[in-house]
């Protein structure tokens, strides 16, 4: 397994703003980390696009080869232990357009926290990049908001691939006050299975 950066002149440096961005920051953002690093245990690679401000590698409980956590707004960080364990751990502040992955099909989870995926440029998050990613996962949770136009106009063309099947889709309503009120408190979750999940 290999992830680098295409073109590291472009990647922007962490933004300050956005730490205290109450989604992010309550007991509701914890309880969904919980809930996707269950769904990664049998997965040797982790690769997280979304991470932002809290990747999921502090939440598995395994003991992976490799975590990845790609984010425009997460701070850089390089470990070579996890759970007391040798791996691999990589938070790296970019667009996942940006970044080149050489992972074994059926290597890896894929998971996608808060998906909100932008455009890079005249890109559309949606393409044979990303299809290509969930295709190849062995498993894939993506997490949202379905009151968010953007994440509620793009999840239904990841989950209605040929190549998945959905195995759970869950919605959770967060009794947490940092986001009573708000469209952030009412959560989807879909779990996918590709033609890996077996192996």
């Amino acid at each position: 397994m290999q992830v680098n950066l295409k073109d590291a002149t472009s990647v922007s440096p962490p933004l300050e703003a956005g730490k205290d961005i109450p989604h992010l920051a309550g007991l509701g953002a914890t309880m969904r980390q919980v809930f996707a690093a269950h769904f990664m245990r049998d997965c040797p690679h982790i690769l997280e696009i979304g991470g932002h401000i809290r990747p999921i590698t502090p939440y598995l409980t395994h003991h992976p080869l490799s975590v990845t956590s790609v984010d425009p707004k997460t701070e850089a960080y390089e470990a070579n232990e996890l759970n007391g364990q040798h791996c691999h751990v990589r938070h790296i502040p970019a667009k996942f357009q940006q970044i080149d992955y050489h992972y074994q099909p059926g290597s890896y989870g894929l998971v996608l926290l808060g998906y909100s995926l932008k455009p890079f440029g005249r890109k559309d998050p949606l393409g044979d990049l990303l299809f290509s990613l969930i295709e190849n996962a062995k498993t894939v949770v993506i997490e949202y908001a379905p009151e968010l136009e953007r994440a509620a106009s793009q999840v239904p063309h990841i989950v209605s691939r040929p190549a998945v099947t959905v195995r759970g889709q869950f919605d959770l309503h967060l009794h947490d006050p940092e986001i009573a009120g708000t469209p952030y408190a009412a959560r989807r979750f879909y779990v996918l299975d590709t033609r890996y999940t077996a192996s």
